[in-house]
């Protein structure tokens, strides 16, 4: 098994003890009477994502509360990060565990959140193209309100062809004008700060620089070029 397979196995196991409810009560101009039967009739595991859905969008503002957020978690978070949602995007969805006070839940609970965001990081640095866009992936973690420490020194190993792409991606497409363009960033958020000094701070530029160093590929050589000349400011003069 996977450690992607092991992280969401675990996740569903840590959340199983969590009560299946009775009734999902919602805002009655927002939900209608006995919508939530279609989510209640199954495993959670095996509830349909486009059922899912509607309830991911709606969960803790005006369909049901912290119970059965966590009740239905495993499911949303692994519809959510497989981007099997065409609406909520993943940084709503995963934006709801800050809403819901994650933090201070039981370890055990906190540790299997973590652990499969993580994975879904790792994951997502291993591959290019992923599922969804690297931006969208940290913008995602950032709304979580973890940490966001591990994920970025992670990053800054490049050490693959996949996580050199991924930068280049980011640099091209999720940052302009030495600004962070994800309409989903908190700005005033710890994490968008970690992202920018990242980013603007000089640990993404010798990163790139060592990953220049030892690179001989003339493709890859080529993205990092392109990278360093649009993080790294140019001298006055």
């Amino acid at each position: 098994m996977s450690g992607w397979e092991a992280a969401k196995a675990r996740m569903y196991d840590v959340f199983g003890h969590v009560p299946r409810p009775e009734r999902v009560a919602g805002c009655p101009h927002c939900v209608e009477p006995g919508e939530e039967r279609c989510l209640l009739s199954w495993p959670v595991a095996s509830v349909e994502a486009g059922s899912l859905a509607r309830y991911a969008a709606k969960a803790l503002t005006t369909w049901g509360g912290v119970l059965e957020f966590r009740y239905f978690l495993p499911r949303l978070l692994e519809c959510a990060t497989a981007d099997a949602f065409s609406y909520p995007d993943p940084e709503i969805v995963l934006g709801k565990l800050a809403s819901a006070d994650w933090r201070a839940w039981p370890e055990e609970e906190r540790d299997a959140v973590t652990d499969f965001l993580c994975e879904w990081w790792d994951q997502t640095l291993r591959h290019h193209p992923a599922r969804s866009p690297i931006d969208t992936v940290l913008c995602a973690l950032a709304a979580t309100g973890m940490d966001l420490t591990s994920c970025l020194d992670a990053w800054s190993g490049l050490d693959t062809d996949a996580s050199i792409r991924h930068l280049h991606d980011f640099v091209m497409t999720g940052w302009s004008g030495r600004r962070l363009t994800n309409a989903f960033w908190n700005r005033d958020s710890p994490a968008h700060e970690q992202a920018l000094t990242w980013l603007t701070g000089g640990p993404a530029a010798a990163a790139v620089e060592a990953a220049f160093a030892r690179e001989s590929r003339e493709d890859l050589l080529e993205l990092l070029t392109a990278i360093h000349t649009v993080i790294t400011p140019r001298s006055p003069g």
